[in-house]
C-alpha cells in the first residue's frame, strides 16, 4: 500500500516538476553593450581628433543605418597618438554592426574629416561588430595617399575580445 502512495505522489510531482522553469540555461537577458578598446596603430601618419560611431543593425541586414552619428567619442580636446589607444561603452544589440568615421589632425593643427575629402578612396563602411564576445578589439591605420592626395584609411582591424 505505502508503494502505491509513493507513486501516485511521484505521479503527481513529476509533472509539476518538468514543468518548471529553469531559467539557468535560457539567456532572456540579450546584453546591448559593446565594450571597444579602440586603437590608432603605430603605423599610423595622423592623430586621430574626432571618432564617431553610428549603428546599422543586424550583421546580415541591409546598408540602411540605425541611427544618426554620435557625438565625438574623443572628448576636452583628447586626441589618438599613433601608437595610442581609447577605451569606450558603445551601445549596440548583440549580433549588430556600427560603423565609424574619423577626422584627424593633417599636421597643421587643421582637422580633416577623411570622408569629406574630395577624391577620398581610402576604406569606407569601417565597422564595429558586436558577435562573439562582450569586448572588442579595434585598429585603424591612417596614411597620406599620393594617388587621390588624401589623408586615408588603409588598414583597419575589429576582433573579438581585447588584444594588448
Amino acid at each position: 500500500m505505502k508503494s502505491i502512495k509513493l507513486f501516485v505522489l511521484l505521479g503527481l510531482l513529476l509533472p509539476a516538476l518538468s514543468s518548471c522553469d529553469d531559467s539557468s540555461s535560457k539567456d532572456d537577458s540579450k546584453n546591448d553593450s559593446l565594450y571597444v578598446k579602440f586603437t590608432n596603430e603605430s603605423a599610423s601618419l595622423y592623430t586621430i581628433t574626432t571618432l564617431e560611431t553610428r549603428n546599422r543593425g543586424a550583421v546580415d541586414s541591409g546598408d540602411e543605418p540605425s541611427s544618426t552619428w554620435s557625438d565625438n567619442i574623443l572628448q576636452g580636446g583628447q586626441r589618438l597618438a599613433p601608437g595610442e589607444s581609447i577605451f569606450f561603452t558603445l551601445k549596440l544589440p548583440s549580433g549588430e554592426w556600427a560603423e565609424y568615421r574619423l577626422g584627424v589632425d593633417d599636421g597643421t593643427g587643421r582637422e580633416v574629416m577623411l570622408y569629406d575629402q574630395p577624391n577620398y578612396d581610402g576604406f569606407r563602411d569601417l565597422p564595429i561588430t558586436h558577435w562573439g564576445s562582450d569586448e572588442r578589439t579595434v585598429s585603424v591605420t591612417i596614411t597620406y595617399d599620393e594617388v587621390t592626395r588624401t589623408i586615408s584609411v588603409t588598414g583597419w582591424s575589429d576582433w573579438s575580445g581585447i588584444e594588448d
